[in-house]
């Protein structure tokens, strides 16, 4: 019988642990709503995009899907985030494919953003970095 109540006090704490996770999730997905403005981004390769290109990009978020248009250019997807991490982590999926993630982390502060991504089948980044083999950007809420 003592090992049945531990085993269901222990299952509550996880259940509780759980909601508290799905929360902050739900809390930082909020913070991601609405439409962003690039003002900064660099691609793949380590090129920044011209002023131009950046003027031309902007992103779309409503709940765990997104727009991003680039001029002609328009990329959907979805995202999920873990804001319990040491450095909060994203990952991006385009279309359906749910198999090759982006991996990335990603910081906000008010109506800035910012996230740093690796290339897909690589490790996520662990600190915010540009140059060759990670994608940065930044993003202005559009208000």
């Amino acid at each position: 019988m003592r090992h049945l109540s531990i085993v269901l006090m222990f299952a509550a704490v996880a259940s509780v642990a759980a909601q508290s996770g799905d929360d902050a999730v739900k809390k930082e997905i909020k913070l991601f709503q609405g439409k962003w403005q690039a003002t900064f981004a660099q691609s793949f390769d380590g090129q920044e995009q011209s002023n131009v290109e950046i003027q031309l990009t902007t992103l779309d978020v409503d709940g765990e899907m997104f727009t991003m248009k680039t001029g002609s250019l328009t990329v959907k997807g979805s995202f999920t985030v873990d804001p319990s991490q040491k450095i909060k982590t994203i990952d991006v999926f385009f279309g359906n494919n749910k198999d090759m993630p982006l991996r990335g982390i990603y910081e906000i502060k008010g109506d800035t953003r910012k996230s740093c991504f690796s290339l897909p089948g690589k490790d996520r980044p662990t600190e915010f970095k540009k140059g060759k083999g990670y994608q940065y950007l930044e993003w202005q809420a559009d208000k």
